[in-house]
């Protein structure tokens, strides 16, 4: 059976740094941490163990393992032993609970890079090997756009790494019930001398369809496929995310056989390569809503978040020799939206914003404009950018400028050289 693998490299851990992987790593690290506080992610530092005992079967299938089995475990004195390097975004739903961090009022932009273990073997007697690892999470925003702004922010992070043929690989994991009916149906059509490979993957379905196609290449007749059993929301869901990655003309494949990793089984699903190093993931992402509510946290909040692998970014850099240095600046710009299609209009302008090196903050996870300016003067921001249904249509946007208070109507094909003039970067 497949395992769910980080990379299919070492880790750069178990092999000699040399003074110039120091310097690629430093500047990979730099840059990530600059572009997740350019666009309003705070850094914290959270637990790197968590008791076994909050690992239910129910987290467990959210996290995409098969049982407790998969954790990295070191025994105590107390009769709860305690699980190392947790996966997903676990330590960090858990800090904001306990710390009844506010994510109601606004979304909570939270970060944190630190050393993933990762048994890539699944074996006792086998060491785990050491990974370098940031995470980001978005709590507190249900909406499609935040999962494509998260695709825009870490894709255009990539691109001023000098990555070259970016793709985004995406895919709908659907819900709970969802992945159960499909679960079933597969269940249906498998033959009983794959019963013990069924019994395994009940809480992966869609790894289950991969596995069963490689044993059984005649099976691919009678299986059908995870978007037959979405529910008319996931489905539209989904496409909203896609409209969003066609408006900013991000490459994206559909993949309907994309299985979730590690720390991710629910809703949109996507992971970020490098078409040259194809069987390298540069960043994996997707929803964690249930996974949320699980640990505590309100129903219905949603919670989107990546894993950015440093390893992995260094390994890459390394091939391509590039010493560019990227100077990232602070945000400048503020970006406020009003409706679907001020947000679809306000990711294009943030896109062309990040594209040409320019610091932006955006506020799509509130619905008052009202609110999202007094955000926008909190932020001190030097322009504010308003763009609404009326905007997106006349392909222009609301300049607010901070120092002579003056709003001025602009067209879009004209916004960067404006900008540029008044923030004096020309």
């Amino acid at each position: 059976m497949s395992k769910n693998i980080l990379h299919p490299f070492p880790s750069l851990s178990a092999n000699k740094i040399t003074s110039e992987t120091a310097a690629i790593w430093e500047h990979i690290v730099a840059d990530i941490r600059l572009t997740l506080q350019s666009t309003g992610y705070q850094h914290n530092v959270f637990a790197f163990s968590q008791k076994l005992s909050l690992f239910t079967p129910e987290i467990i299938s959210e996290l995409n393992l098969n049982d407790k089995k998969s954790l990295l475990t070191l025994k105590s004195n107390s009769k709860d032993a305690i699980v190392m390097s947790v996966p997903g975004p676990i330590s960090i739903f858990k800090s904001v609970i306990e710390h009844n961090l506010d994510y109601k009022e606004e979304p909570l932009k939270l970060f944190d890079y630190g050393i993933s273990l990762v048994d890539e073997d699944d074996n006792i007697g086998t060491e785990p090997q050491q990974f370098h690892v940031f995470k980001a999470e978005c709590i507190g925003d249900d909406m499609p756009v935040r999962d494509s702004e998260l695709i825009l922010t870490t894709y255009r992070m990539l691109e001023e790494l000098s990555i070259p043929n970016l793709i985004v690989t995406i895919n709908e994991l659907g819900s709970q019930e969802s992945r159960r009916k499909y679960y079933e149906e597969l269940v249906s059509k498998s033959q009983p001398r794959f019963a013990e490979l069924v019994k395994a993957l009940q809480y992966n379905p869609i790894r289950l369809y991969n596995e069963l196609s490689l044993e059984d290449m005649d099976i691919n007749l009678r299986l059908p496929q995870i978007v037959d059993y979405l529910s008319t929301t996931e489905t539209q869901y989904f496409k909203a995310v896609l409209e969003f990655l066609e408006t900013l003309d991000i490459p994206y494949e559909l993949d309907s056989q994309l299985s979730g990793s590690i720390g991710f089984n629910e809703g949109v699903y996507f992971e970020i390569r490098s078409q040259d190093n194809p069987d390298i993931v540069l960043v994996r992402g997707g929803r964690h809503n249930e996974l949320f509510t699980l640990l505590g946290g309100d129903k219905k909040t949603g919670a989107v978040g990546v894993e950015i692998y440093v390893d992995a970014l260094v390994h890459i850099v390394k091939q391509i020799q590039t010493d560019a240095v990227i100077e990232k600046k602070k945000p400048d710009i503020f970006v406020a939206s009003i409706g679907p299609e001020g947000q679809k209009s306000a990711l294009k302008i943030l896109s062309l914003i990040q594209k040409h090196g320019l610091g932006v903050k955006e506020s799509f996870g509130i619905k008052s404009l009202k609110q999202q300016l007094l955000k926008a003067k909190k932020s001190d921001a030097e322009i504010t950018l308003i763009v609404g249904r009326k905007e997106a249509v006349d392909g222009t946007v609301i300049l607010r400028d901070k120092e002579s208070e003056n709003q001025e109507i602009i067209p879009i094909d004209k916004l960067l050289s404006i900008i540029s003039h008044k923030l004096g970067k020309e």
